[in-house]
C-alpha cells in the first residue's frame, strides 16, 4: 500500500530537520509521499523541508484544520496518514498500519490512531492514559495520535473542517456515520513541550476548557488566539481567515436551539 504523508507546519524552526530526516530514516521511501502544508511561517521552515519532502504547498495564515485538508485534497496515497511536525511515529507504523488496514473487520474501520505517548514522567503519563481512553471509548481523538484514513473515507467524510483548533474532534464527528476509531496499541510521541512548560494539569484542563467552548459553539479563531497567546512571546501572526458559522462542526446544536 502506497502512504501520503501529510504534514501542517507553522514557524516549527530547528526541529524541522531532524524531525522529517527521522521520519524518512524510518519508512519505505518507495511506498510513500510527505506533503506539507505550511501556514505562513516566517522561519526557515519550508526552506529547509523542501530537502526531505515531495510537495510543499503554502497557505497564508496559519490554520491547521484547512493546511490538513489542503494536503488531504491532493494527496495520492491509498492510506491517508496526518502526522504533526513534532510527533516521531513508531518505527514500524507502515508495517502496522498496512496490517491493520489490510485484514477483515467485523464493523466498519473509519479511522486508526495510534496510543499516546508523553514520556515517563507520571503526570504526562496520566494525561497519555485519559487522552487514550478517550479516544478508544469515546471516539475522540486528537491530531497527535495520527490520524489515518483511506482516501475513500477521507473523501466520504468531506475531510478536517478547515478551523484553527480542534479540527481533529470535528474530523472524529464527521468520521463517526462510516465506522470506528480504532486505537492501535503502537505509541507515538508527540512533543511534551507544553506539558513541560506549563504543567500537564494546568495544560489537561486548559484543553478541556477548550473542547467546552468549541462544543458550544465558540469561535474557533478565538479559541486558537486562547490556545496560542502563551506561546507567541510577542509575535503577531496574520489571523485565520473567518469560520462560517455554519460551517463549525457543532452547529448542529445552536440550530437546534434557535428551532
Amino acid at each position: 500500500m502506497r502512504f501520503s504523508v501529510i504534514i501542517p507546519t507553522w514557524n516549527e524552526g530547528p526541529q524541522i530537520g531532524p524531525s522529517l530526516k527521522r521520519l524518512r530514516e524510518i519508512s519505505d521511501e518507495t511506498h510513500m509521499e510527505i506533503i506539507l502544508v505550511d501556514g505562513g511561517s516566517t522561519d526557515k521552515t519550508v526552506e529547509v523541508a523542501r530537502d526531505w519532502v515531495d510537495q510543499v504547498r503554502v497557505l497564508g495564515s496559519p490554520n491547521r484544520g484547512a493546511q490538513l485538508h489542503a494536503g488531504g485534497k491532493v494527496a495520492t496515497g491509498d492510506l491517508l496518514f496526518f502526522l504533526h511536525a513534532d510527533t516521531q511515529p513508531p518505527g514500524n507504523w507502515q508495517e502496522r498500519l498496512e496490517k491493520y488496514w489490510l485484514k477483515s473487520h467485523s464493523d466498519p474501520l473509519a479511522a486508526t490512531v495510534f496510543s499516546v505517548d508523553y514520556g515517563n514522567h507520571w503526570p504526562f503519563r496520566l494525561v497519555a492514559a485519559g487522552q487514550n481512553w478517550r479516544a478508544r471509548w469515546l471516539q475522540i481523538a486528537y491530531g497527535d495520535q495520527g490520524f489515518c484514513v483511506s482516501g475513500d473515507v477521507y473523501a466520504k467524510s468531506g475531510g478536517f473542517p478547515e478551523i484553527p483548533l480542534m479540527e481533529d474532534v470535528g474530523f472524529c464527528r464527521r468520521l463517526r456515520p462510516l465506522g470506528r476509531i480504532e486505537v492501535l496499541p503502537e505509541r507515538i510521541r508527540p512533543s511534551a513541550r507544553r506539558l513541560r512548560r506549563w504543567g500537564a494539569l494546568a495544560n489537561s484542563l486548559f484543553n478541556q476548557w477548550l473542547f467546552l467552548r468549541y462544543a458550544a459553539g465558540a469561535d474557533p479563531i478565538k479559541l486558537w488566539e486562547r490556545y496560542y497567546a502563551k506561546d507567541l512571546q510577542g509575535q503577531t501572526p496574520a489571523p485565520p481567515p473567518p469560520v462560517d458559522p455554519d460551517r463549525h462542526p457543532f452547529a448542529y446544536l445552536r440550530k437546534k436551539k434557535r428551532a
